[in-house]
């Protein structure tokens, strides 16, 4: 669930909820097979929160992030779970939590697969587009147990006020905060019908939205297994507006190698659509194919020591009119491209070249190999953009030389100048 569908639900009336924890655990397995930290939105049967548009690139105007403290020497991290890294995101989390519960401890959800971690964060989003950060995990403090999420979006809308109902229902209040924050809290009692810890049959949540002056929106919520969560509305607004978290909050996604990938991917795939509307992810080998979505069989792998930073390298199969081949996209900065001009040397029976100049100056060679008895088996398209940025799109032919993409189609994805790095 992207934080769109997230929010949406929660301007109003906050509907009982509670934690179906064999659905966290499975969506945390299959996160960490595909290794994409999908959206989790807290395992209610509706869960309540507030409008958020999704956009990266656009939407209202982030402040600069503040200089982040230095963590102190005693912040207490979770253990980590199988291939997981934190990201400086979780890291201000963590010391926040420090300060604001130091009692509070992250536990491993009932029956979690081994492997698994204790607390998981990084982007969610929207498609395969990130729109923010995400953490989540199960903490205790004492006897009492909780989930606890944390999200950051990068772009928010208006922070809509306590309804009447709301108030009535889930005690919703809106404060102001030390620095101007405006301050949404509401809390809810709701049955318990999976946890099974709490004696009265009944668990409370506590949801806390921090807008700040500059348009940035923290959220928090805890939900509790019993009616005594292990933080409380004023921890949680604590935990929001802590130096350590206020410092990372403007760009929640910075240091995050894996959610930068995962914006270049959207970023890719999205021209792949537009040069070919029609196009589809493929599995399976031969002449029979499964289409499937395109972004499922997009993968990165091979790719890790790359920072992403100044290199990024991205491939998926992709079908057309049961038409399917192998495509793979490689952009490089100025400091870390390869050297030599684009320029075609004498043709050969096995290999045919041509070069021109884009709508941007942009120097471009198509070169196209065949085998010694004429069929295809190759397209490779190079780019070399004003800025000095280097760009290969290289699409494979299918077993009897056909290509999924025109080298029309082909080109428009190199040339698309949303095909690119972000800034450093």
């Amino acid at each position: 669930m992207s934080y769109r569908t997230m929010f949406n639900e929660a301007v109003g009336e906050i509907p009982p909820s509670s934690i179906d924890l064999d659905q966290v655990i499975a969506r945390q397995r299959r996160r960490l097979r595909l290794r994409r930290l999908a959206t989790i939105a807290a395992a209610a049967v509706t869960v309540g929160a507030i409008t958020v548009g999704v956009t990266v690139a656009g939407g209202h105007p982030r402040g600069a992030p503040p200089v982040a403290p230095s963590p102190s020497p005693t912040v207490r991290t979770p253990a980590l779970g199988h291939n997981q890294a934190f990201t400086p995101t979780d890291m201000a989390l963590f010391e926040a939590m420090g300060r604001v519960a130091p009692d509070l401890e992250w536990v491993l959800q009932d029956g979690a697969w081994e492997g698994s971690g204790v607390w998981n964060g990084g982007a969610s989003t929207t498609g395969y587009t990130p729109d923010g950060y995400l953490g989540q995990g199960r903490v205790r403090s004492g006897d009492h147990f909780g989930y606890l999420l944390v999200g950051i979006p990068l772009d928010w809308g208006p922070l809509q006020p306590c309804t009447p109902e709301a108030v009535r229902k889930a005690g919703c209040a809106a404060t102001t905060g030390p620095g101007g924050e405006t301050i949404r809290t509401d809390s809810a009692r709701n049955p318990d019908t999976r946890s099974g810890r709490s004696p009265t049959g009944f668990t409370t949540s506590h949801s806390v939205w921090v807008k700040r002056p500059d348009g940035v929106v923290i959220y928090a919520r805890i939900m509790g297994e019993d009616e005594d969560p292990p933080l409380t509305a004023a921890q949680l607004t604590a935990l929001a507006l802590d130096p350590a978290v206020a410092a990372v909050a403007a760009d929640p996604l910075r240091g995050d190698t894996r959610a930068r990938r995962r914006l270049i991917d959207s970023w890719v795939l999205a021209a792949i659509q537009r040069q070919a509307p029609g196009v589809t992810g493929a599995e399976g080998e031969g002449p029979v194919f499964t289409a499937n979505d395109l972004g499922a069989g997009w993968s990165d792998r091979g790719a890790e020591s790359r920072n992403t930073t100044d290199t990024y390298w991205g491939y998926g199969r992709v079908m057309v009119k049961k038409v399917a081949g192998l495509l793979s996209v490689d952009i490089r900065r100025r400091d870390a491209a390869p050297a030599g001009d684009l320029v075609c040397g004498e043709a050969t029976p096995t290999r045919a070249c041509g070069a021109g100049t884009g709508p941007r100056g942009e120097r471009h060679r198509t070169t196209t190999t065949r085998r010694a008895d004429g069929v295809a088996t190759q397209r490779e398209i190079e780019v070399r953009r004003g800025d000095g940025t280097w760009l290969r799109v290289t699409l494979a032919a299918n077993v009897k030389g056909r290509f999924t993409l025109t080298a029309t189609q082909q080109l428009g994805i190199a040339l698309d100048p949303a095909v690119t790095l972000p800034g450093r």
